[in-house]
């Protein structure tokens, strides 16, 4: 007996008055249009130009003008980058229509005649609309005459290795570090160091205010130490500022946060790269790994393992205060604290994601969500917040979750834009409506799961490629879905299920072009 295959995911989109889809692992991300194109060249029939993203030359292509119809440069919004076969190339598109599961015998194998290339052969219908969608060949479109088409940085050999492989190959072993200013100086760590990053420290005033302390910053529940790590090397002092970012170290009895003025970049750079300076009294060379030089400034390495040894920072580590309505209680010998609860980590990933705005960018693993739909132009409308409503999918019923709301937000959705997640957990499908949609995109690294508190904590996710990334907070969408149902029904009882946006991580905006 045989089993019939599992239904494919695709990624539906629609340029000009063209429907068309693609298999999602073929769409690499999403980027909004350049005011202009590059021109090549070439003259490919529906080739428009290039756009350069992240240092990679990528040709657009008009699929109005490849199909034969007037071209849609007039109406395209965004560049949809295609991956096929190790080859990209971007197609122009109005608008993002969500994703949608089909099964192998739902699509419907198309014949055409001529000696012309089938930029499609099999088509679908999607159940919300009855709308025809075509199915695109992106195979066929890379080889169509004139057509340019680039290497996947992504698929290259090289990023593929892992540092041990690597070193096993003879090859160089990488760090990955994250960057990050202090007024003017550049320092940078291995990642592996970091238990967290916050955007926004808030420094309180504490008897422990000194040299390098400079006040206290309230973290999961505890007063933790925020130390200068200008003046703890001995170069000078940090200048103030109303704004602070937060590099949280995790030390071998609690934490510390060094303080910066932005956090820039994280980067994987190989480790022959850093390069050893002489022993200086300042800056202290024992905190110090080495110097780092980029393509636009020079930064210090700090050394994670020295840190984590050094006495002076271990004794503020120990003094991490619990936070609660009688008093601040100090951790007591033996605690490990807030570090001991949290074995943080960094684990490699190479996973999809999906990006959109809750107020914050957010990232979702994309295997989390079944369909990704526009707003339902018909339901039943609910005062629940923040339940909007419900409204029927493939003859199943389903809430709609105002998703910005339950997580504490104000968001009053737009049915022309928003669009809506499904998500099942335990054999029911919630929508979450979310107000916009950034891209599809791939992970480089991930933190393991943070301390016991589940949706209070948001581990972060490294979006891009190497070169150019951004840390997104990772929203776990059927943790979310659970919690709120289990509420509902009354299986538990929380004043705060989530975590308010305001002390959720807001990193960098989606990408963009150039």
């Amino acid at each position: 007996m045989t089993t019939a295959a599992a239904p494919t995911l695709y990624g539906v989109f629609r340029t000009g008055g063209l429907r068309l889809a693609l298999p999602l692992e073929e769409l690499r991300e999403v980027i909004v249009r350049p005011a202009e194109f590059s021109p090549l060249p070439t003259a490919g029939a529906g080739l428009l130009g290039a756009v350069n993203l992240r240092h990679t030359v990528i040709p657009v292509l008009d699929p109005c003008l490849l199909a034969g119809y007037p071209s849609a440069a007039g109406t395209g919004e965004v560049i949809i980058i295609v991956s096929s076969d190790g080859q990209l190339f971007g197609l122009l598109a109005d608008a993002i229509e969500g994703s949608t599961y089909v099964a192998g015998d739902a699509l419907l194998a198309v014949h055409i005649g001529g000696n012309g290339p089938a930029l499609f052969s099999h088509t679908f219908e999607r159940d919300d609309d009855s709308a025809v969608i075509a199915l695109l060949d992106a195979a066929t479109i890379v080889g169509m005459p004139g057509i340019p088409a680039v290497t996947d940085p992504a698929q290259r050999p090289d990023r593929a290795v892992t540092a041990a492989a690597a070193a096993g190959q003879g090859q160089a072993p990488r760090r990955t570090l994250l960057m990050f200013d202090c007024g003017g100086i550049g320092l940078c760590i291995d990642v592996t160091y970091v238990h967290t990053v916050v955007p926004d420290l808030t420094l309180r005033a504490s008897p422990l205010d000194g040299p390098i302390c400079r006040g206290v910053a309230h973290l999961d529940n505890h007063a933790v130490p925020a130390i200068d790590p200008i003046t703890l090397l001995g170069l000078g002092r940090q200048p103030r500022t109303d704004t602070h970012r937060g590099v949280v170290i995790s030390l071998p009895r609690g934490l510390i946060a060094l303080t910066a003025t932005d956090v820039t970049d994280i980067t994987t750079v190989p480790t022959d790269d850093i390069l050893p300076i002489p022993a200086l009294r300042n800056p202290d060379h024992g905190l110090l790994a080495g110097l780092l030089t980029t393509d636009d400034r020079q930064y210090l390495v700090l050394d994670g393992r020295a840190l984590r040894e050094n006495v002076e920072l271990a004794e503020f580590g120990a003094m991490n205060m619990r936070l609660d309505s009688q008093a601040a209680e100090a951790v007591p010998p033996g605690d490990t604290g807030v570090a001991g609860r949290d074995r943080h980590s960094i684990i490699p990933s190479a996973r999809k994601f999906l990006t959109y705005s809750v107020g914050v960018e957010a990232a979702t693993p994309l295997e989390q969500i079944d369909e990704i739909l526009p707003y339902p132009s018909r339901y039943v409308r609910l005062d629940e917040a923040p339940m909007i409503g419900i409204f029927a999918h493939r003859h199943t019923t389903i809430p709609l979750i105002n998703l910005p709301v339950l997580l504490g937000h104000q968001h009053d959705p737009d049915p022309d834009t928003d669009r809506v997640l499904l998500v099942t957990i335990a054999g029911t499908t919630v929508g979450f409506v979310v107000p916009d949609l950034h891209a599809i995109e791939q992970s480089l690294w991930e933190e393991s799961n943070t301390a016991a508190g589940g949706l209070r904590q948001r581990p972060l996710v490294s979006i891009g490629t190497p070169e150019e990334n951004r840390l997104v907070p990772h929203f776990d969408l059927t943790a979310i879905a659970t919690e709120h149902l289990h509420q509902r029904r009354g299986h538990t009882e929380r004043a705060d299920p989530v975590t308010p946006l305001d002390s959720a991580p807001a990193m960098v905006q989606p990408a963009r072009v150039g």
